[in-house]
């Protein structure tokens, strides 16, 4: 059992981590700027937070006391987003502060190196449609990888609502050939529960993929 930060919990991927990690028998700290759209407040198992990923003292408060953090933050349907670089500016330093080592991020395949892996039809439609989105997460991913914490990087490429399975590949990145194709909020969360609790993932930038 760990003490997990989680950000992002009220979107759809954090709350299949929220849920899966409830049910391995954690307890979790969520930094949520409206709880009332949290399913889970009044739960027992889940410390409920009122605060910004975005604000570093926000952060300080919610990671403090925690094993390790889990960041499923997205942008939803915002493709101009910069909320990556800014999560993870008001991020590190906290973690600096409060002692908390151990990060597994939730990013896209497509941002920044990772394009090379995408078909080119996916890197069409990041161009036309995403671009700056994925540029955001291409910044905030070396801001990651630069820093003292020690991260795992998940790069799924296209999210489904289907069910978790566990018959997922892991692929290191960079990669030769292509990598990418649909997986699972729930089979992402899966992995990131399974990384946040084990050295091997460490510093490591992984490709989920079915």
């Amino acid at each position: 059992m760990m003490r997990i930060a989680l950000l992002g919990a009220t979107g759809p991927s954090g709350q299949q981590v929220l849920d899966q990690a409830l049910k391995t028998g954690h307890q979790v700290t969520v930094l949520v700027r409206d709880p009332g759209r949290l399913p889970q407040v009044g739960d027992s198992r889940v410390t409920v937070i009122t605060g910004d990923a975005t604000n570093t003292e926000d952060l300080k408060h919610a990671l403090s006391g925690n094993d390790a953090v889990i960041s499923a933050l997205g942008a939803g349907k915002n493709f101009k987003s910069d909320i990556a670089t800014r999560a993870t500016r008001a991020f590190i330093p906290a973690a600096d502060a409060t002692g908390v080592r151990r990060v597994v991020w939730l990013s896209a395949l497509g941002s920044g190196d990772t394009a090379q892996q995408t078909p080119a039809l996916v890197n069409l439609g990041v161009k036309l449609l995403m671009s700056k989105l994925f540029a955001d997460k291409a910044v905030a991913d070396d801001l990651l990888r630069s820093s003292d914490v020690d991260w795992t990087l998940v790069y799924p490429m296209i999210l489904t609502d289907g069910p978790r399975t566990g018959s997922y590949k892991t692929v290191d990145l960079p990669s030769s050939g292509k990598t990418g194709s649909r997986i699972s909020r729930a089979d992402v969360a899966d992995f990131m529960l399974r990384a946040v609790t084990a050295e091997e993932w460490s510093h490591r930038n992984i490709a989920l993929t079915r």
